[in-house]
């Protein structure tokens, strides 16, 4: 190696003591950083982004059926109203209109009754999905022992714009034990409307 820097300062005709010793470092420095850089390692950083997934159970075990029997309902009607109006009277397609629900202080009836046919306590969430068409201005409900018939008024939002709602009703249901559900619906001041929505029952263990 020194061999070698001699030979090239000789050709390069460079007689001053002290740029030899330059040149000699900068040529020493530059070998050092050429060996220095064949080992160096290249690193591939993986994306910055992950997807993340996630899902809750739920009960499937609480029936929503007719008023006196066990038979499963599979629609809720609300009548025809005016614009605006509360709609206090739906009825379920097994009972039908001629025994819709009953708002009273001393013989009130729900629509519908909830059963838990599981082995185990549940607390009762309500869902709607959005009443299409905007046919809804807000939704209410009442959930109740079957044996409570004092229920005059049906406050408890469930919507409160008529939109997708979720709501822990705090209500618990023992296993083979029933709630009886009570709705009133809001309709929107447009005429000449109708839409639908799906009502879903979840249950959670307390």
């Amino acid at each position: 190696m020194h061999k070698s820097i001699r030979k090239l300062l000789g050709k390069l005709n460079i007689a001053s003591p002290i740029t030899l010793f330059f040149v000699a470092i900068a040529l020493f420095l530059a070998v050092l950083l050429v060996g220095g850089l064949g080992g160096t390692k290249t690193y591939v950083l993986a994306a910055n982004t992950a997807t993340q997934v996630a899902s809750t159970t739920q009960a499937t075990t609480i029936s929503v059926v007719g008023k006196v029997a066990d038979t499963a309902i599979t629609t809720i009607t609300f009548p025809e109203g005016a614009p605006s109006a509360t709609v206090s009277a739906p009825y379920n397609d097994i009972d039908t209109v001629s025994d819709s629900q009953v708002l009273s202080a001393t013989v009130s009836e729900p629509v519908v009754r909830l059963k838990n046919t599981s082995g185990e306590t549940y607390n009762v969430t309500l869902e709607i999905t959005t009443w299409s068409n905007g046919i809804a201005a807000s939704e209410d409900y009442e959930l109740v022992v079957t044996t409570n018939t004092t229920i005059a008024a049906v406050a408890s939002a469930l919507s409160a714009d008529g939109n997708a709602a979720s709501v822990d009703t705090g209500i618990s249901i023992p296993t083979n034990e029933y709630k009886a559900l009570y709705l009133e619906l809001v309709l929107s001041s447009v005429a000449g409307k109708t839409g639908n929505s799906t009502l879903t029952i979840l249950g959670e263990t307390p």
